[in-house]
């Protein structure tokens, strides 16, 4: 089996990948990254960039919450940013880390788009796989973590960037318990996607609830971008 294809399998979703076709040779830059950022989110990705680029300067932790519209998806903009980071530090090095709610709904769909994307960008002879759910570029290594199917693993701590897809559809319980004890606060960004406002008691006990609340109220470190002001920073302090 490829590398491709073992990076993304699992018996609960196998793939091949054999079928798919490389893209002519485009390098990946910081300033030509291979995928297009939907233009209503662009502060958003200036402004976490920025925080994980400097993040040996400020030395604090930073929060990023960041609305979604329901059913909207910011995966084309999630891998465009592990694509990023992954290449910027491939020398280096740093640990990333994806938390998604779903295996089947967003995890595999998530590592999927990044091999993908590191095949039409050219670069697939730069990547690959290191674990059961993670992605390495020389010394850059990113994680892939699903509230419902966990991998147990010694995989290294996040110190760059952890990322938390679909943050309202994630228990602050579920967070504080598996994910903070393994989070290094020091020069640490921290992002959550979610939906405001979402019915149900699953938002109002979510991770994406409680940062956004707190990023808000101004906390030091906490920015909090929303579509209602023209994505924005509502709160940075």
């Amino acid at each position: 089996m490829s590398p491709t294809a073992t990076a993304i399998s699992t018996p609960e979703s196998p793939l091949n990948l054999t079928g798919v076709a490389p893209a002519s040779p485009v390098a990946i830059t910081p300033s030509a990254p291979a995928m297009a950022v939907p233009d209503d989110l662009n502060t958003a990705w200036t402004h976490i960039v920025q925080s994980v680029t400097n993040r040996s300067s400020h030395g604090e932790s930073r929060v990023i919450t960041v609305d979604l519209a329901k059913g909207e998806s910011a995966q084309d903009f999630s891998t465009r940013l592990r694509m990023l980071l992954l290449f910027m530090n491939r020398d280096e090095g740093s640990v990333s880390a994806t938390v998604s709610p779903s295996f089947k709904n967003d995890t595999y769909p998530a590592m999927l788009a990044l091999v993908k994307g590191f095949q039409n960008s050219g670069a697939s002879e730069n990547w690959r796989p290191d674990g059961p759910r993670s992605i390495r570029m020389g010394n850059a290594k990113h994680l892939f973590v699903s509230v419902d199917m966990p991998v147990a693993d010694r995989s290294a701590s996040p110190d760059t960037l952890i990322e938390i897809v679909a943050a309202h559809r994630i228990s602050t319980d579920w967070y504080d318990q598996r994910v903070s004890p393994r989070v290094s606060s020091k020069g640490l960004t921290t992002v959550l996607f979610g939906v405001p406002n979402s019915p149900g008691s699953e938002y109002a006990n979510s991770i994406f609830k409680r940062e956004r609340t707190k990023n808000l109220s101004g906390r030091p470190g906490g920015i909090h971008f929303s579509r209602q002001l023209n994505w924005s920073a509502t709160a940075a302090v």
